[in-house]
């Protein structure tokens, strides 16, 4: 299933830039039939998803789900529609409300999918709720990113997996990273793993995307202030995108790992 095309059974898409603006595309039977064909229209998000994917494959279908930061839902939903039951945690209620209409649109979805308001470094559940956390996007924004993994370690089960994407350390996110509320300008492996380790966490994969020329289309596309526009000119931008992953030219903008709890006896 491409990510996000579970969204064509919605009435609406809600999607926000890198700059935190806002969109809700209304959908209509072209939109529905470009959702169902290609998926979500956002060139980060889908980059990153796909890493994400990738990961998680071979979970079993029983793994308890965490999205930590989910957003509106997207990633969630996409689960969700894989058979995964999904806990789906934010910081806003915005964004909880729209999970929560999103997961009533499609009844199948709905007893998969549970929302909650919440911030990381404070997590509503008791230790070793998870197999499986999906942590995207969000510890850079955290001032206190430790306390934050102290929270994603806690929750997680022994032997379960984490999955972290962040922005990479890169020359780029040095001089832009205040502009996206980030509170650092992102994360080497090596810090990762710095950050990680107090908590029995250790990095079993990682995985770099969204290079030069990929940042420059995102550029492009999060330029863009009209929604209809932002919408119809993904999917010609996304083609050229996918390339990026194999060019690799430059350094990479954003960065995700594949983290494995140990036993603490290990």
């Amino acid at each position: 299933m491409v990510v996000g095309s579970v969204l064509r059974h919605c009435s609406a898409v809600e999607l926000e830039t890198a700059d935190g603006r806002h969109y809700t595309l209304r959908n209509n039977a072209l939109t529905k039939a470009a959702l169902a064909l290609i998926g979500v229209p956002h060139l980060g998000f889908r980059a990153r998803a796909r890493i994400v994917l990738r990961f998680l494959r071979g979970t079993p279908r029983t793994a308890r789900v965490l999205d930590a930061g989910a957003g509106f839902g997207i990633l969630a939903l996409t689960l969700a529609s894989k058979g995964y039951s999904v806990d789906a945690l934010d910081l806003e209620q915005e964004r909880i409300d729209a999970i929560n209409a999103r997961k009533k649109e499609v009844p199948a979805l709905d007893a998969r999918i549970r929302a909650y308001s919440g911030s990381l470094t404070a997590l509503p559940f008791p230790d070793n709720s998870y197999d499986l956390i999906i942590c995207s996007e969000v510890i850079e924004h955290i001032k206190d990113d430790a306390q934050a993994v102290a929270e994603l370690a806690r929750v997680l089960a022994p032997l379960g997996t984490l999955i972290i994407t962040v922005p990479y350390h890169s020359k780029n996110n040095e001089r832009v990273y205040p502009m996206f509320g980030h509170e650092r300008p992102g994360y080497t492996e090596e810090s990762m793993r710095v950050l990680l380790a107090p908590h029995h966490l250790v990095i079993e994969r990682t995985l770099c995307c969204e290079y030069t020329f990929g940042n420059l289309l995102f550029k492009l596309h999060s330029a863009l202030r009209f929604a209809p526009l932002l919408a119809a000119l993904f999917y010609p931008l996304y083609v050229p995108y996918l390339f990026d992953a194999i060019l690799r030219i430059g350094e990479p903008n954003q960065i995700a790992f594949k983290v494995r709890k140990q036993r603490s006896s290990e």
